[in-house]
């Protein structure tokens, strides 16, 4: 009786949320037309997290509930995953706790309904927890990873338009106008550094706050040397251009690093999976020749 009530409850549940999250993900015009409209306003800091939104109208039920909990800790460390993200619009750190609750009931529900097990449907309590964390922690890290690779590049344009004339400061808005359609999170993070500048803010702390949003030691590095420069009275242009040569010569080391990784991960799958058949097809004649002599 237990179980064909799980099964009449439960799949009328699970093809109904399968069916909420295809049409969700299917794109609306209005939503489309703003997005259009926004773009042309503002610089785009990274992708959207339709992923969470999905479930907004489930976790919200547990918002009043969440925010009686003490975990300022994990709000502000999933808060700053966000930022780096470049998702800090999409969701706060309470939204993303109910997204949690709402993806370990979701894999405690699935699970049990397939092999009807406590222990299972408890596993997926877990990674219905973990999977979110894991997805955010992923994003940031992928985007401070875009950002690392496309810092050179920025900052040695930047160098040349400060060399022509142009402050520090036209210069960076240069930049960001002739690399806005290519949605560069370094030019996003350039962009919003210059709209702190506008309004109000010293060009130091608008080179602080965006090496504490992207959280990248590079990117620490690069604002403190440019700081340092201000404050000595050092030219900025010249600045620009060692550290855009740095830059690069640090891009070229991770790249070599990267091949003599990947060449010692072939090692195992060359030992586990060529090497036997290399033995077999030289060996084998000669071994079924020795048996059936």
């Amino acid at each position: 009786m237990t179980t064909t009530l799980l099964k009449v409850m439960g799949f009328p549940l699970f093809f109904g949320a399968a069916f909420y999250i295809v049409y969700s993900m299917l794109p609306k015009k209005k939503e489309q037309d703003a997005k259009k409209k926004l773009q042309d306003e503002e610089v785009n800091l990274g992708e959207g997290a339709r992923f969470v939104n999905l479930f907004r109208p489930f976790f919200e039920i547990f918002i009043p509930l969440i925010k009686l909990l003490p975990l300022s800790g994990y709000r502000t460390t999933v808060e700053q995953y966000a930022v780096t993200a470049g998702m800090e619009k999409e969701f706060t750190g309470d939204d993303f706790i109910g997204f949690q609750i709402t993806t370990a009931l979701l894999f405690a529900v699935m699970l049990a309904i397939l092999f009807k097990s406590i222990p299972i449907s408890l596993v997926g309590i877990v990674a219905g927890f973990a999977y979110p964390y894991l997805w955010i922690y992923e994003r940031k890290k992928a985007r401070q990873a875009e950002i690392l690779a496309s810092m050179p590049d920025v900052v040695d344009t930047l160098a040349l338009a400060v060399a022509a004339g142009l402050d520090f400061n036209a210069a960076s808005k240069r930049v960001c106008d002739m690399y806005m359609r290519d949605n560069d999170p370094f030019v996003a993070e350039l962009y919003l550094m210059n709209k702190n500048i506008r309004l109000g803010r010293s060009r130091e702390e608008a080179l602080l706050h965006m090496g504490k949003r992207v959280d990248l030691q590079e990117l620490y590095a690069f604002t403190t040397i440019l700081i340092q420069s201000e404050k000595m009275g050092s030219s900025i242009s010249e600045v620009l251009k060692a550290q855009a040569i740095r830059m690069r010569e640090e891009r070229f080391m991770r790249a070599e690093q990267a091949g003599a990784v990947i060449s010692q991960k072939l090692l195992l799958p060359l030992i586990v999976c060529i090497f036997p058949i290399i033995f077999i097809i030289t060996l084998g004649p000669f071994i079924l020749k020795y048996i059936y002599r």
